[in-house]
């Protein structure tokens, strides 16, 4: 089985991939999956800001985003997970606009399956990947795994990419525990190699420019909590349709 790691979203290659993995991993990614641990009802995943708001209006949901890492105008809270874990949102629904992370999951909305992955769900997210692939290849459609990063604005983040060696790493493991041996492009073995060249995850994210974007506005608490490795078994899947929406995948 390949798997392929597109270390910009501009080199993803949606052809032949089974299952697609999207990371923008501080904020949007740990931002999802966190919502969804928390019990959210819908939660839609919008471009425009004005269209965010205009939903929020219409089903009553609460407003979640950023632009440039700063909540935008008329938002109820801005992309912080370690904030929206302690503030009340259980259960509620949610319109999330986000620069990077919704954009890429908008550019993407046509592929077969595509998952929502980051570190603190990345052993739940690449067992999932693994079965959707290898069900995709008993249909004949091409059983190959590709990991996107969403990076900022089209370029490459440190903090995606180590994500992405992160996930990688436990696709590997899930197949070897199957007896199966994985194919890694070479950009998946850059990002294996990436990840393994720093002490621990949390240093890492620390180094990476989201980790000093999230010292800037004074919300370093982000940084552990998106750091935390496997602490969620939650994964997030895309269903496309007008509004998009993000529900968690049943095991």
């Amino acid at each position: 089985m390949e798997v392929d790691v597109a270390l910009v979203p501009q080199a993803a290659r949606t052809a032949g991939a089974g299952a697609l993995i999207v990371i923008d991993e501080i904020r949007a990614s740990t931002t999802i999956t966190t919502l969804l641990d928390l019990g959210c009802g819908d939660l839609f995943v919008v471009g425009a800001l004005a269209a965010a708001r205009r939903l929020g209006r219409e089903t009553g949901s609460i407003l979640v985003g950023e632009r440039h890492a700063l909540r935008p105008p008329g938002f109820d809270f801005d992309n912080s997970p370690s904030l929206l874990s302690r503030a009340g949102v259980r259960g509620r629904s949610i319109v999330l606009s986000t620069t990077n992370g919704t954009a890429v999951l908008r550019r993407l909305r046509r592929a077969d399956q595509v998952l929502v992955g980051c570190i603190r769900n990345a052993r739940a997210c690449a067992a999932a990947a693994v079965r959707l692939a290898e069900a995709a290849e008993d249909a004949r459609r091409g059983g190959g795994i590709g990991v996107v990063c969403a990076g900022r604005e089209g370029r490459f983040v440190l903090e995606d990419a180590v994500a992405a060696g992160v996930i990688v790493g436990r696709i590997v493991e899930v197949l070897g525990g199957r007896g199966m041996e994985p194919r890694l492009t070479d950009a998946a073995k850059a990002a294996v190699h990436l990840r393994a060249s720093y002490p621990d995850l949390l240093t890492a994210l620390l180094a990476s420019d989201g980790g000093r974007a999230l010292r800037e506005i004074g919300q370093e608490e982000d940084t552990p909590f998106c750091a935390e490795e496997d602490a969620s078994t939650t994964v997030p899947i895309l269903r496309d349709g007008s509004p998009m929406r993000v529900v968690r995948l049943d095991a």
